[in-house]
């Protein structure tokens, strides 16, 4: 007798294969289907509320938008549909992160963020200012959120980011915008004010001759527009500070491990071999840039810190978060400079800019191209939009270019809240994805929020982003400026965060000024490193004519890079918020006086200028050390070799960096320890150097106080020779020297936010990464998630031979074909115009 077939098993083992396959092919297909149903429109007729005349919206092979109607108002109602459609979750992120409203879209985790921002209580603050703006700035406002709801509710399917999210988007409004703008402050300004507070810290521990010496206000490297000088500090005597005196050799805890003991002359160990820029400070500044970096990864704060979350690495890994106070300091900032036409080839003035900020996908910005009115009063300006505001930030209009970089003034005060003190209590109640609403309780000092707690003394914020007159749509004015003066003129007026303007226009001329609202200041003795008395809160706004400006320039050239800019009576007015070292600055002066005629050409090569003359410094220094060292061979060739460059093929600039970066990190740890004591030994809490500190560190290593040594090193030779082998060893730890490049551990990681949540996403959500030549002291600023947001070229009058370049692409839609656009020319250094090409999608707007 036979046995009984198998064969229908396996026949049911088949089907029920192939039907769990189908099963997955039509999940697959469905979540595919509604992903493309967020797609944003591109051909057609569109209703638009309020529109009175024609709108043309027209889209080229990059997605630059051109919209070109009759008057202003439409044009605004046709961006805000079109920010709405491409980039409208990256909005409510900038909007929920300024008021803190985060948690209402990522639950619980996202309270100990929202408590942070909300103490600052801009809902309510910018509620109050929008009922204060002029009818025609609320009239903009209006028009433009009255386009992104239009664009919202025409989407046929949610954003497929809500749909990954659970959730659903709500309304604009337009104090929303006003919200984007705070965003702004938060990301440009805090790093200022917490390092304000943390001067206050330092100069009540180390004294007044010990806070000068460790805070320098200029040096070697400045390279203001005045040519002013600041006199070097005293170095500190063996009174002030003598690390020979009452203190044994100890251990050295190791900055990125935390932990590592060294003893003696070993040289201390430093971060892994992977160690790179930190990306952008990222501070209190939860979004960075609006690029939508790291959203998702919130961190508590270390109990006593004065800056809760102020480690939070926005835009960083979990190993770049452990090192972030080791490297160098980023500089949110930018670099911009200008000719006048009777230093270039064609007659015309020409401006370059380029902002730095933190890098992801989609890219900050959004490229537009306004069109609207007739005759005489014609506007075609072409540039970059902020997704949430109706304004044109940085571009040209025909008639004046004009560009920013960061202004680090003295746009606060910190006060200690006297014990007496009467405070105002606010009740603040905190949506909750998913969750329980959660109250707290926000208290004021006249006005100004209480934000840090340390040990037991509490210390209101006085910030200018507090204020009212600080938030405007002045700046849309420039799309009507017709001269430099002009433009200086709506800077001046401008309600928004601080920046150093520089315009160029058609006739020749070039300008500078500070934009945004400045107010009287106590001088800059008064305030570093000082608390203020609460009298000394109230201040005044300075009128358009008291503002520090340069017009027409005598050599025919400007140039900003978050330096300081000015000195004498001028820089009281500004204060000093923490300026950059200067040596970007210095570098693009040099290159703009090298010739005597420019052209776009040789203007945007600025852009690109990797050469590290600041840390060829350091290069020579450690070969004249290396000298005297013949067992140390290969090293000392390996600089010898150098050509002198960031770029990304070289081994020795990576091993000069870091090693530098070591002897500043010895250096202030060994001089701040008596004063702060075992605060410097927590990475959490601890206080780091600020970028000014490397004249004091070049000064005790030119000069070689035998009271300044830290006492692990038996000379000043030795010490650095030391952070000389640690950097070697770092570089070899994952195979030859030869392979530890710059550009290996430089490489770029220009992300979507929520690959940063969800890692299986990369692969379709992010840029490709491809080492990078450039770093933070040169023109060519350039970190793995940090650098220039867009270059930017252009001879107003002359647009067509302007260039404008973005990394991260237009659309924040994966399958939409201008996400990553234009991002491959960002890498590879490609001229990508200015002005918008050849229309491939076109839409009419018509009223419903």
């Amino acid at each position: 007798m036979n046995e009984p077939s198998k064969r229908p098993w396996g026949r049911w083992a088949l089907r029920s294969l192939a039907g769990v396959l189908a099963l997955v092919l039509l999940a697959g297909v469905a979540v595919w289907l509604l992903i493309r149903g967020s797609l944003p429109q591109l051909d057609g007729t569109l209703e638009l509320p309020g529109v009175r005349q024609s709108l043309e919206i027209s889209r080229d092979e990059r997605g630059t938008v051109t919209l070109a109607g009759d008057n202003r108002l439409d044009l605004a109602r046709g961006l805000g549909w079109v920010h709405a459609q491409e980039r409208f979750f990256e909005m409510d992120l900038t909007r929920r992160s300024a008021a803190g409203e985060l948690s209402a879209l990522f639950g619980e985790k996202a309270l100990e963020r929202d408590r942070q921002r909300r103490v600052h209580r801009l809902r309510a603050r910018l509620t109050e200012r929008f009922q204060s703006l002029p009818p025609h700035e609320q009239a903009l406002l209006q028009a433009y959120t009255d386009g992104v709801n239009a664009g919202l509710h025409a989407l046929p399917v949610r954003g497929w980011q809500y749909l990954l999210l659970r959730a659903t988007p709500q309304d604009w409004t337009p104090v929303d915008s006003l919200l984007v703008i705070s965003e702004m402050y938060f990301m440009l300004q805090s790093n200022s004010f917490e390092a304000g507070l943390e001067r206050v810290l330092v100069r009540e521990k180390a004294g007044d001759v010990m806070y000068q010496w460790l805070y320098p206000r200029g040096g070697r490297w400045d390279a203001p527009l005045d040519g002013s000088q600041v006199a070097a500090p005293v170095l500190p005597s063996a009174s002030d500070l003598d690390l020979r005196v009452g203190r044994k050799k100890s251990p050295a805890t190791d900055l990125a491990t935390g932990g590592q003991v060294v003893r003696g002359d070993a040289p201390p160990l430093v971060a892994s071999a992977e160690r790179g820029d930190p990306g952008p400070v990222c501070s209190m500044s939860f979004l960075s840039g609006f690029a939508g970096h790291s959203l998702l990864n919130f961190r508590k704060q270390a109990p006593g810190h004065p800056f809760p979350n102020s480690q939070d690495c926005c835009g960083c890994d979990a190993r770049t978060s452990e090192v972030a106070a080791l490297d160098e300091p980023q500089v949110v900032g930018s670099n911009n400079w200008a000719v006048a036409g009777s230093r270039t080839v064609h007659g015309g003035a020409i401006l370059a800019d380029d902002m730095h900020l933190g890098l992801g996908v989609p890219s900050i910005w959004f490229r537009a191209q306004f069109q609207f009115g007739k005759g005489d009063g014609a506007v075609r300006a072409a540039g970059v939009t902020l997704p949430g505001l109706p304004a044109l930030i940085v571009g040209s209009n025909g008639h004046v270019a004009w560009g920013f970089t960061n202004a680090y003034g003295q746009w606060f005060d910190w006060v200690e809240v006297p014990a007496d003190a009467k405070l105002t209590r606010h009740d603040e109640v905190l949506q909750v994805h998913k969750g329980a609403a959660q109250s707290f309780v926000v208290e004021e000092l006249e006005g100004a929020p209480v934000v840090v707690t340390e040990d037991k003394r509490r210390f209101a914020l006085h910030w200018v982003a507090h204020e009212g007159e600080a938030y405007s749509l002045v700046l849309d004015d420039m799309l009507k400026a017709r001269h430099v003066s002009d433009a200086l003129s709506v800077a001046q007026r401008a309600g928004m965060p601080h920046q150093n303007l520089m315009a160029a226009d058609r006739e020749g001329q070039i300008g500078w000024t500070i934009a945004g609202r400045l107010w009287s200041q106590r001088g800059i003795e008064a305030t570093q490193g000082r608390l203020a008395e609460v009298a000394q809160m109230r201040h005044t706004w300075l009128k358009p004519e008291e503002y520090p400006q340069v017009l027409s320039p005598a050599q025919g050239q400007l140039w900003t890079a978050n330096s300081r800019q000015l000195g004498g009576e001028l820089a009281e007015r500004l204060g000093d918020g923490g300026f950059d070292l200067g040596a970007r600055a210095q570098q693009i002066r040099d290159r703009l006086s090298e010739r005597p005629r420019h052209d776009e050409n040789s203007i945007g090569e600025i852009h690109l200028d990797d050469e590290a003359r600041f840390m060829r410094t350091w290069s020579n220094r450690f070969q004249t050390l290396l000298k005297n060292h013949p067992d140390r061979a290969a090293l000392a060739q390996l600089l010898a070799q150098w050509n002198g460059r960031a770029d990304a093929d070289q081994v020795a600039y990576r091993l000069v960096r870091t090693a530098r970066l070591n002897t500043l990190n010895v250096l202030w740890l060994s001089w701040t320890r008596p004063f702060l004591g075992e605060r410097q030994d927590d990475e959490k809490q601890r206080i780091r150097w600020r970028n000014q500190f490397e004249y004091s560190a070049v000064q005790a290593l030119e000069q070689q106080p035998a009271h300044l040594l830290p006492v692990d090193y038996a000379s000043w030779d030795a010490l650095l020779l030391a952070q000389l082998d640690a950097a070697a060893k770092e570089m070899s730890a994952d195979g030859p020297m030869a392979q530890a490049t710059w550009g290996r551990q430089n490489s770029s990681r220009i992300q979507h936010v929520l690959a940063k949540a969800i890692p299986p996403l990369s692969r379709w959500l992010d840029m490709p990464s491809a080492p990078q030549s450039g770093d933070t002291n040169m023109p060519h600023v350039a970190g793995p998630a940090f650098g220039q947001s867009q270059r930017l070229v252009v001879s107003p009058g002359r647009e067509e031979n302007g260039w404008l370049s973005m990394p991260g692409g237009q659309s924040g839609h994966p399958l939409s074909p201008y996400y990553g656009a234009g991002h491959d020319d960002w890498v590879h250094t490609r001229h990508t115009p200015l002005l918008a090409g050849p229309a491939q999608h076109r839409m009419t707007a018509v009223a419903p």
